[in-house]
């Protein structure tokens, strides 16, 4: 069978679970499951109309999906009756803009990024946020959108192993880029996000400066200078797991991670073997995104994310997750020995920067080939 004849195969069986889901003879959970088997969406023009007895919220899988339908789904279920659903596949921007341009939306909530929120929002296939139900002081400054909503916070940090490094840690960026002193490699993600804020700093630029900086050509290219001089002593990494590795294997003394593999790694390593700090850190927020026309309706989705943003619950999955509350109010609530490696303590949001999608929709394309021509070439 060729491709073009197994793509049109697959798109008639999509078909076919379409008009059976509006007939209700496929439930919303034997629909999505359907067409996940066959790895497409269903065709533009059909249509899907359903009264939905259920949320589906769509995250990226793995123990955040567990920890999810833990702290959020069946807390929502328990206080109003209503089943909610965890789909672990990742609500890609293009999965969702398929979905509703398709008239096919099975999903109710998504688990996405700033920078999707905005993309989608102006491609007008996601909701405006119900603030007369959600409320905007249960988020930072600065993550509540017209069509999205922060959920939870993570940060990319400068994190060490002091036994590597005999005891001699790296305080800032500026340390890390310092060989002299502080010997053996470093490990920076492929991609450039979260990645030029850290040279920007080590270049004695204020934090929260070093947007209008990398907002010029030649404060890009100077970010990028700092990365070819140090490209001989780093190995970068992929995906969160890598960087983890790396650590666990030691094969690295110094990188710039996710916080929320640090909150793993601080239990996987022996002691004094792991630290992190947050100086110099950059949040970027999780975001919640509601499609349009999902099966739900408005309301219901608006009342979940409003559960969600109890700081009780969010603390809870800082403790599971390692994501740090989005919640203002939860910093009080979390255990004294997480406050260190909460990325929204106190302490630690002193020292951080918001992550900004609007610089990165402006450079990211640019800023990602010189990025990674420094680190190979």
């Amino acid at each position: 069978m060729t491709d073009t004849t197994d793509f049109e195969a697959k798109r008639d069986i999509a078909d076919i679970a379409v008009e059976r889901y509006k007939q209700g003879r496929l439930t919303r959970r034997g629909f999505i499951a359907a067409m996940g088997a066959l790895g497409i969406l269903p065709a533009l023009g059909s249509k899907v109309s359903a009264q939905a007895k259920e949320i589906v919220v769509v995250n990226w899988g793995g123990t955040a999906k567990d920890v999810l339908e833990e702290v959020l789904a069946e807390t929502y279920t328990d206080e109003t009756g209503i089943p909610v659903v965890i789909d672990g596949s990742g609500p890609s921007a293009g999965k969702i803009r398929a979905m509703v341009e398709s008239g096919a939306v099975v999903w109710d909530l998504c688990d996405s990024g700033a920078g999707s929120a905005i993309i989608l929002e102006q491609q007008g296939v996601t909701q405006p946020i119900d603030y007369s139900i959600v409320d905007k002081s249960k988020v930072l400054e600065g993550t509540a959108y017209n069509n999205g909503v922060g959920n939870y916070i993570y940060s990319y940090v400068l994190a060490t192993n002091p036994k590597m490094l005999g005891g001699n840690v790296p305080q800032n960026w500026a340390d890390v880029w310092n060989t002299k002193d502080f010997p053996g490699m470093r490990t920076f993600r492929k991609s450039v996000r979260g990645m030029l804020e850290s040279a920007t700093m080590a270049q004695g630029i204020a934090p929260e400066e070093v947007y209008a900086v990398l907002d010029t050509e030649d404060g890009i290219a100077a970010a990028i200078a700092k990365f070819r001089e140090l490209r001989e002593n780093i190995i970068v990494w992929g995906s969160g797991s890598d960087s983890q590795n790396l650590f666990l294997q030691e094969e690295v003394a110094i990188g710039n991670i996710w916080s929320t593999r640090a909150h793993l790694l601080k239990d996987q390593m022996d002691e004094g073997s792991f630290q992190v700090t947050f100086n110099g850190g950059v949040m970027a927020p999780g975001i919640w995104v509601v499609p349009k026309d999902n099966p739900a309706g408005t309301e219901e989705v608006m009342k979940f994310i409003a559960h969600a943003q109890k700081p009780e619950l969010q603390v809870k999955w800082l403790e599971l997750l390692g994501s740090g509350p989005i919640n203002p109010a939860a910093a009080s609530m979390v255990p004294a020995e997480l406050e260190k490696w909460n990325p929204t303590s106190p302490e630690n949001l002193a020292t951080q920067i918001l992550y900004n999608d609007e610089w990165y929709a402006k450079h990211q394309i640019a800023a990602e080939e010189m990025y990674v021509d420094a680190l190979i070439n």
